[in-house]
């Protein structure tokens, strides 16, 4: 498995904290800022993690979501998703694929969380 992680969000400040989590751990991050080019990087690389913005312009992040298990047929617990809405009801929508769902303000700490388990 790749020590990549794939992270798909349109705000370059969620990007940013995110990539300085992942640099603590010694992993890199590539960028999608929407869900069309995050398909197409998922078509050509592996990743160790997806961290997926689920309210994202072009396609969105159920969007990604969508192909990963229709196309790649990829076990989803390596994805976390991140929004901006109720997380409550977001997870419920995706509790039976495996997906970590968490608040735009958790999601450096999840990332970490996340990594940890690995180390």
């Amino acid at each position: 498995m790749s020590d990549k992680i794939l992270v798909v969000e349109s705000n370059p400040f969620i990007e940013d904290a995110i990539g300085e989590t992942t640099g603590r751990f010694r992993v890199l991050t590539e960028r999608a800022s929407d869900g069309w080019e995050a398909i197409e990087k998922l078509e050509t690389e592996e990743y160790a993690a997806i961290v997926i913005d689920s309210d994202m312009p072009l396609h969105s992040g159920f969007g990604v979501l969508t192909y990963l298990r229709e196309e790649i047929g990829e076990d989803l617990e390596n994805v976390i998703v991140v929004t901006s809405g109720n997380r409550d009801d977001v997870q419920r929508k995706l509790s039976q694929h495996g997906v970590i769902v968490v608040a735009k303000d958790d999601v450096a700490r999840e990332v970490a969380r996340s990594l940890g388990k690995r180390t």
